[in-house]
């Protein structure tokens, strides 16, 4: 029995050794592969690739939908699509931080054509009722950019019983895909749909616990897991 005992152990031992070994390895390759294609260095490598015919693309008539369109990349992209010349929809959760980026844009690019709407993500109801609203404008959809995103460290649950990280990264982004639908058909077949993930994800295998409901709880590595779902 004693024998037993100590091989259960030492078997233990040994899997935690290698579970150890697999997440430093993961996070030591993601900080090389990392550094090399996701900074602002690997960015300005990865630029010089680019074709100037494709930086001076116009593309006006096309509506582009960019949610968490209030700062970071997505308020890079909604600019960029309207420097364009395209009519942007900016989906913010924060309407005041919406009304700010939304005036920002229109006053470096010149294109008046660019709105603000109210989502917040996290909430399947919300999601809903701006898609409804959005749906009654009739207009087609060319472009729907899924960029809202969240690293909460707390577990947080929402009202409508959700882990909050995979409120917004996974449940907020395919249900916005999903009602987009009929108005991205309606654009067929120039209409496309963009999830933004991120290189966090190779530090993370795929888990069936989606909603951290084991273990300690990790916001960073919730983040990793959402994002790995995303591109699954």
């Amino acid at each position: 029995m004693k024998n037993a005992t100590l091989h259960f152990e030492f078997h233990i031992s040994i899997t935690a050794l290698i579970m150890f070994l697999l997440k430093t390895w993961r996070a030591s390759a993601f900080g090389v592969y990392g550094y090399l294609n996701f900074t602002r260095n690997g960015f300005l490598e990865h630029s010089k690739k680019f074709k100037p015919e494709d930086m001076e693309i116009r593309i006006e008539g096309k509506n582009c939908v960019v949610t968490g369109a209030n700062s970071g990349i997505g308020f890079a992209t909604a600019e960029a699509l309207a420097s364009c010349g395209a009519t942007v929809y900016m989906v913010c959760r924060n309407k005041e931080k919406g009304e700010t980026a939304l005036s920002k844009i229109q006053s470096s690019t010149g294109n008046p054509n660019v709105h603000l709407e109210v989502c917040d993500l996290s909430s399947i109801s919300e999601i809903k009722s701006f898609a409804s609203r959005f749906s009654s404008k009739d207009v087609p959809v060319h472009v729907l950019v899924n960029n809202a995103g969240l690293m909460e460290q707390k577990r947080v649950t929402t009202s409508e019983g959700f882990e909050l990280n995979f409120a917004v990264n996974v449940l907020g982004t395919y249900a916005t895909t999903e009602l987009m639908l009929p108005l991205l058909e309606i654009a067929s077949p120039d209409a496309r749909a963009i999830t933004v993930s991120s290189g966090g994800m190779y530090t993370t295998p795929l888990t069936s616990d989606l909603q951290f409901s084991d273990g300690k709880f990790s916001g960073a590595e919730q983040y990793a897991r959402n994002k790995r779902v995303q591109v699954s």
